[in-house]
């Protein structure tokens, strides 16, 4: 019961509140009034339904646009709205109408009494804040941009659009608008309240045009000294002005000319010049041409000068300068003007340097000196740059100034150089040179085929160079606390190449000598350059690469080159490789010999000799050590395993010899498929003893085995082989025969045999 009370409290506190916010907005009206004096009326053409001539009903308002009358069943015959007032024409019948305004409560049952042909007024009122505004939006247009407006006397404001903006009191105001090479404008003009006031502002010319037709071109026009960005029409108010026309090195055209509206005047001349042309040589292409203390050319300058007097130079370091000076000229003829040959200017220069024996260098040329000093009383003037060097020192440079009739002098010591002792062996006949650090310092050459001495401590770079000038480089680290250092570099590479197809035909070419063939599968003394290797063969793709043999780490290489057959139909036929992706170009692993081969092994007796049956086989632990194992390749896959190996038998402590032949069979990338044959020879026979003299110690070997990276530096087989009695020995000795099945794994631990 409380709840339903508070909620009906609410809505009715709602509605009072709707109901003062609708209130706050209220149409109201004075009673009509009748206008006795207006007989305007009288023979109106607006006419009622039954042609009865209707009244007129004048509301002032500020905001007549916004009310609506309602008359019921009856309507509004006409309506106009003025400024301030609202003019309807309506039946001498009506008795009453509603007039509303949005946003405001209406005024219903408005009574009326009215008489045909009359007027009646009455004021309405909403309270709405347009009704009490005081100023008003303002705009006016004008074409003829920029343009200026003063309103009511105020300063003019300039506009750089074809509308401005403003606001006003309500009222009457007075207006200016002026724009330049235009009639100004004035008027005035009333604001209301009831709506936005804006006008069209149109002005009259007030101007005349001036063309121009001036030769020659790219002149330039100035208007009582003023610079006009237009040089071809130009257009100007009323008046006189004073027009000059001008060019660089002519004579300008002045006058003076009157304007007056719609005017159209041209001025047409040809500027006179106001130049000579001089052709300037010299008689040393090297001497440098200056006017007026502008550099204008070197050796030979045609120039344009303007009318008057100028200084001509010529110009040249550590020469005399020659000088002539033009006469104030008014003619425009050509002129040649030659300048002789300079006189050189000369001072001394005297240098001492420490130690004694150093050479001494001007300007890059080497000069004479006497127990370490130079000395040349004449010397060209100008910026000279020396140079003092000697082997194991520090060579010295400098910038020397020699000026006219005075002597330069300059001392100077050379630091020493730290140095170590190294012994250098190289190919006969390969010069030796000591690259210098320096780019304004020569090689030094140390000898050919080998070198012993001292050099500078540190880093250093060797060059070795053949007769035909080919170049390798060695980067060499001496200590100067070591008394020796041996090395020996090699000039010439050695390159092996390999294909897999015979036939074919190989061609090697280095830079710019010229191809020549060589043979497959033999080591080749090369120059250290970049050669281009090209293989063909019929019914082949051709082969085409470039291998780099500068490299001092590439001075012995095996290079392999793989022809890939081909079809007319399908193209290129690439086999399957059968090499992983751990092989290598220059390393192929093309023969390897590998210095242990270790296997692990369990052994089954199938004979019973060793106390077993077969139900219950004997078993073996046997250890196998390669002292020498070689695997060669040929054809692009493995072709053969040579094997030979001591077996040891934990059980007996019996050592075998094992020599076997394997034969690969690749099978995909990184793994094999190896299948192998030998004997098994006991020591004891070999050394003390016939084979088979005690008991069956001969045995063939017939094995598998799964061998993975078998091109790996470290190739692992999974094996599995049978052991048998070979026939042919004493049978009396044979008390029985022995069959033995070996499973295990063993290690290759070998390296490339290159």
């Amino acid at each position: 019961m409380e709840n339903g009370f508070s909620k009906w409290f609410a809505v009715a506190i709602l509605l009072c509140v709707c109901g003062i916010v609708a209130a706050q907005y209220q149409v109201k009206a004075t009673s009509l009034t009748h206008d006795v004096k207006d007989l305007s009326q009288r023979n109106t053409k607006v006419l009622d339904q039954n042609g009865e001539r209707c009244a007129l009903l004048i509301f002032e308002t500020p905001i007549p646009k916004l009310f609506k009358f309602d008359l019921g069943a009856q309507q509004i015959e006409k309506r106009v709205n003025k400024d301030d007032e609202v003019w309807v024409w309506v039946s001498p019948d009506v008795k009453k109408l509603t007039i509303r305004c949005s946003d405001c409560t209406p005024l219903k049952d408005y009574r009326i009494a009215l008489k045909s042909g009359n007027v009646y007024r009455a004021k309405l009122t909403t309270g709405l804040p347009q009704e009490t505004a005081t100023t008003q939006n303002v705009i006016f247009y004008c074409e003829h941009v920029p343009f200026t407006i003063s309103i009511d006397g105020s300063v003019p404001v300039e506009s750089h659009e074809k509308s401005y903006h403003t606001v006003l009191a309500l009222g009457g105001h007075d207006l200016v608008v002026t724009s330049r090479l235009f009639q100004p404008y004035s008027g005035s003009f009333r604001v209301t309240r009831s709506r936005t006031y804006s006008d069209t502002i149109r002005l009259q010319n007030n101007y005349g045009e001036l063309f121009f037709n001036v030769t020659p071109a790219n002149y330039s026009v100035y208007i009582n000294n003023e610079l006009q960005e237009v040089n071809r029409s130009l257009k100007l108010e009323p008046g006189r002005y004073q027009i000059s026309v001008r060019k660089d090195r002519y004579e300008s055209f002045d006058t003076s000319l009157e304007v007056a509206n719609g005017d159209q005047r041209i001025i047409q001349t040809t500027l006179n010049p106001a130049f000579a042309v001089f052709s300037i040589t010299a008689a040393d292409e090297v001497t440098e041409i200056w006017i007026d203390g502008e550099r204008r050319g070197k050796g030979h300058a045609s120039i344009a000068l303007d009318y008057g007097t100028h200084q001509i130079e010529g110009r040249r370091e550590g020469y005399e300068t020659w000088e002539y000076t033009t006469k104030d000229f008014n003619e425009s003829a050509a002129r040649a003007i030659k300048i002789p040959k300079l006189n050189r200017q000369y001072g001394g220069v005297r240098l001492s340097v420490f130690p004694q024996g150093a050479q001494i260098y001007i300007d890059g040329k080497l000069v004479e000196s006497q127990d370490g000093v130079y000395y040349n009383p004449q010397v060209p003037t100008g910026v000279h740059f020396m140079q003092a060097r000697m082997v194991d020192y520090v060579s010295v440079r400098d910038s020397i100034v020699v000026t006219t009739g005075k002597l330069h002098v300059g001392d100077y010591t050379l630091p020493p150089i730290a140095l170590g002792r190294v012994s250098i062996t190289t190919d006969p006949e390969i010069g030796i040179y000591l690259k210098s650090q320096d780019e304004a310092e020569p090689d030094r050459f140390l000898g050919r085929g080998n070198f012993t001495g001292k050099l500078p401590a540190g880093e250093d770079i060797i060059e070795l160079r053949n007769l035909s000038g080919v170049r390798c480089h060695y980067s060499l680290f001496l200590n100067d606390k070591e008394d020796h250092t041996p090395l020996t570099l090699p000039f010439q590479r050695k390159l092996k190449i390999r294909s897999n197809r015979g036939g074919r035909k190989i061609m090697l070419k280095g830079g710019e000598f010229p191809a020549f063939q060589v043979k497959a599968n033999k080591f080749l003394k090369l120059d250290p350059i970049k050669y281009e290797i090209n293989v063909t063969k019929n019914g082949y793709a051709p082969y085409n690469d470039t291998i780099d043999l500068s490299d001092p780490k590439a001075s012995k290489l095996i290079y392999r080159a793989d022809l890939y057959k081909w079809s007319s139909d399908t193209g290129v036929v690439v086999p399957k490789r059968r090499t992983p992706l751990l092989l290598q170009r220059f390393y192929d692993n093309a023969g390897t010999f590998y210095v242990g081969v270790i296997g692990f092994g369990y052994t089954f007796d199938f004979g019973g000799e060793y106390g077993g049956t077969m139900a219950q086989p004997a078993f073996r632990h046997v250890v196998s050590l390669g002292i020498l194992s070689m695997r060669y390749r040929m054809f692009g896959f493995n072709l053969f395993d040579l094997e030979f190996a001591a077996n040891d038998s934990l059980i007996n402590r019996s050592i075998c010899y094992r020599p076997t032949l394997s034969l690969y069979i690749p099978a995909d990338k990184g793994f094999a498929v190896r299948l192998y044959g030998g004997v098994s020879l006991n020591a004891y026979d070999l050394i003390s003893g016939p084979v088979g003299t005690n008991g069956n110690r001969m045995y063939l070997l017939g094995g598998a085995a799964m061998r993975f990276n078998y091109v790996a530096k470290f190739p692992m087989d999974l094996f599995a082989e049978y052991k048998w009695p070979i026939n042919g020995v004493d049978k009396s000795l044979i008390s029985h025969r022995e069959l033995l099945l070996r499973v295990g794994v063993s290690f290759s631990i070998g390296a490339d045999c290159l």
